[in-house]
């Protein structure tokens, strides 16, 4: 007796028993009186073994509330045969009393075919009858015989009621499978229906001949997915066609968020759109305010960005000052990547006793992007008036920044600057390595305030390292939700 036929045997001779063994199907006490003593004795050997496992003993419970329903007797025989699989004790033990208690088993019932009483005219009925004949375990070819039809419709049928019940036979429009209406020569697509027929009760058997696959194969995707979820079930080819797709680049983008800026509703989540559509791996934000109970709009934008990309964006704020003594203000960093060494660098008291308008500081951090160690940092230079303050402030900067950057693959400093391309500052942080990412794709342009009428070019992505600049832009020209326009780069 192979493992599937014992799993059949066994599913029949306990299931008409289980609402005593199981106290009436509500997981109460157990009574084995009225159960035969071999039923009883099987029964000692497998509840151990159905007690630690919670799908096997949620499968139990279903059977013993209703001990006739075909579709929860199906889903205890796929449980059966797992256990008994994965226990090859389990089998020699449970084997001979099967063997032994057929005679415990109910003799069939004498009388008419349900179909009989119902209508065989009606095809609803009809439909129903095949889907019983299916899951009892018929060969598939046969049935669609008996019925006139063939096993492609038939098992189309078999999914739409694991779908929706009888009404999903109403029609023959409603007897389809969703991945119809996709590609089905889509891999995962294939295996991921594969699974959701197996969970919902199907036998594997029957799964495997309605993809032309083997049972052994059904089972091991299965297992893969419970164990690593999709990703379990992701081949190496896909892997490589996917990487093809999504070369390892970096993503990154800037906004000075205007502090409390009189925008439209939803501002924050209007702006973090724009750098959720590129999937960037940080973003970093200058005028990052908190006022009252709310988070800060940094941790803000990145909240709705997590919502619209579905990673997981996580804020990181620097205190600068007061802004008008009115409320907090200071820079931040939202990254997606797991983060260390994070740090705030003081850009208030410079050298020679140059002093900017407000204290400011910038917020440097690490990361790791495909297996290399990447620094982002944000910076809000000072607008005062005299350009030897911003010049004091970038050559803090790049000193406080070269230990961090020691053996990074890339360096990534971006933010609000209050200078042109021409200053000093800019001047001194391109001999200090730092390019320009937008000016390396265009030759013009790139005005980014005011927004709405931009005529200065003062906000930057600068970037350290040998490294390729693949692309970068603006983002966000609308005066509706800031005062300047965003930027972005995707460097590899």
């Amino acid at each position: 007796m192979d493992i599937d036929t014992l799993a059949l045997g066994l599913t029949e001779l306990i299931a008409p028993f289980l609402p005593l063994l199981m106290g009436g199907g509500n997981g109460g006490d157990a009574h084995t009186e009225g159960a035969p003593d071999s039923v009883t004795l099987v029964w000692s050997r497998l509840a151990p073994h159905i007690e630690k496992d919670g799908a096997a003993k949620a499968a139990v419970l279903e059977v013993a509330s209703s001990p006739k329903d075909i579709d929860a007797r199906a889903g205890l025989r796929t449980h059966l045969r797992k256990l008994l699989t994965d226990s090859p004790a389990l089998v020699k033990a449970i084997r001979p009393l099967v063997d032994r208690s057929k005679g415990a088993m109910p003799a069939p019932r004498a009388g008419p075919n349900w179909r009989d009483l119902l209508g065989r005219d009606d095809r609803l009925v009809e439909r129903l009858e095949m889907i019983s004949l299916l899951r009892a375990g018929e060969d598939p070819a046969e049935v669609a015989k008996a019925f006139g039809t063939d096993t492609s419709r038939l098992f189309r049928m078999n999914v739409a009621f694991s779908l929706a019940g009888a009404a999903g036979l109403l029609s023959e429009e409603g007897i389809g499978n969703w991945i119809d209406r996709l590609d089905t020569a889509e891999p995962i697509l294939r295996r991921l229906d594969m699974i959701r027929l197996v969970r919902s009760g199907n036998p594997v058997d029957l799964v495997a001949r309605q993809y032309d696959a083997l049972p052994e194969y059904v089972e091991r995707i299965n297992r893969r997915f419970a164990k690593e979820g999709v990703l379990g079930i992701v081949t190496e080819d896909e892997l490589d066609r996917f990487q093809s797709l999504h070369p390892p680049t970096i993503r990154v983008c800037s906004y000075n968020l205007h502090g409390t800026h009189d925008g439209a509703p939803h501002r924050l989540r209007r702006l973090a759109r724009g750098f959720a559509e590129i999937d960037v791996h940080a973003a970093v934000f200058q005028e990052v305010v908190k006022e009252g109970a709310a988070d800060d709009s940094g941790v803000q934008a990145s909240q709705w960005a997590s919502a619209m990309t579905g990673y997981h964006y996580q804020s990181h704020f620097a205190y600068c000052h007061q802004f008008m003594e009115k409320y907090p203000e200071g820079v931040a960093v939202s990254t997606r990547c797991p983060v260390k060494n994070e740090r705030t660098i003081d850009l208030t008291l410079l050298r020679e006793g140059l002093k900017p308008t407000m204290p400011r500081n910038a917020l440097a951090l690490e990361t790791e992007i495909h297996g290399r160690k990447v620094v982002f940092a944000s910076v809000h230079l000072d607008h005062n008036a005299d350009p030897e303050v911003r010049l004091a402030q970038g050559e803090k900067l790049a000193a406080e920044l070269r230990p961090c950057e020691e053996g990074a693959w890339a360096s990534v400093l971006a933010g609000d600057f209050n200078d042109v391309e021409s200053s000093p500052v800019m001047e001194y942080l391109k001999s200090m390595g730092y390019r320009d990412a937008y000016r390396a794709r265009h030759r013009d342009s790139g005005n980014t305030f005011p927004a709405g009428d931009a005529l200065s070019r003062i906000d930057y992505i600068l970037v350290k390292g040998r490294v390729t600049i693949v692309s970068s832009g603006l983002l966000a020209d609308d005066p509706s939700l800031s005062d300047h326009i965003g930027i972005f780069a995707e460097i590899r």
